[in-house]
């Protein structure tokens, strides 16, 4: 960590006597911006191929290039000043809003939680079970717990 960052996000951290602070307070309100419902577009390898809008962000893919090179699995903010990179942490969770999926940061990568299709089939069918089922399926996508059905 260093002397004047975060320990999780390395968030910039005043120091006294400090000159130009705004510039570390801006810098650090926009990263809290970026992490306090963390969304992405999309996961992408090549930043100049998106038009990104302010306050949106991607999650680096593993072939990144350009900008993005060395940042794999990171996420990629843009500011008007540019783009800001988070480092993610163990347990973070993101919704990728191209597929309406979720991905938990577990072990170094991001995991994308696999949709649970709803019961269907099978010799003995009972509704009240299938009908309790499909209502928690639904609650947990609601809450962006498990991806949306495409």
């Amino acid at each position: 960590m260093a002397l004047f960052e975060t320990a999780r996000f390395a968030l910039p951290l005043l120091a006294t006597g400090q000159a130009h602070k705004e510039l570390f307070h801006n810098e650090a309100l926009i990263l809290l911006d970026f992490l306090i419902h963390p969304t992405v577009q999309a996961v992408a390898d090549d930043p100049q191929s998106i038009s990104p809008m302010v306050g949106q962000c991607w999650l680096v893919g593993h072939a990144a290039v350009a900008e993005w090179s060395g940042k794999d699995g990171e996420i990629a903010g843009w500011s008007d000043g540019g783009w800001h990179f988070i480092k993610p942490q163990e347990s973070m969770k993101i919704i990728v809003t191209e597929n309406k999926r979720s991905a938990i940061y577990q072990d170094g990568d991001w995991q994308f939680v696999e949709t649970i299709a709803p019961p269907s089939g099978g010799p003995n069918i009972d509704f009240e079970a299938r009908s309790a089922i499909d209502s928690i399926l639904l609650v947990l996508r609601k809450a962006a717990i498990l991806p949306q059905i495409p």
